[in-house]
């Protein structure tokens, strides 16, 4: 299993809205935001949460269906 190191890490995985990672991580979306741009930095810490939730999601596939985004696909 890859270890997540970044946020794309994540959501590349787990693609989900960014107001879904702030839900499960208990942070505000303003605060997922600014780690997407790039606005404030991850932190080990955060880091060590988002491998914990990835590990959970990867667990859990009835709670990751709430989450992640599934595309629709056009014939």
């Amino acid at each position: 299993m890859t270890e997540i190191q970044t946020l794309n890490d994540f959501f590349t995985k787990h693609p989900m809205y960014h107001k879904s990672l702030a839900e499960l991580m208990r942070v505000s979306v303003s605060v997922v935001d600014k780690w997407s741009n790039g606005d404030r930095r991850l932190t080990e810490r955060t880091i060590n949460e988002l491998n914990r939730l990835d590990l959970y999601l990867n667990n859990h596939p009835e709670i990751r269906s709430k989450y992640v985004k599934v595309g629709e696909c056009v014939a």
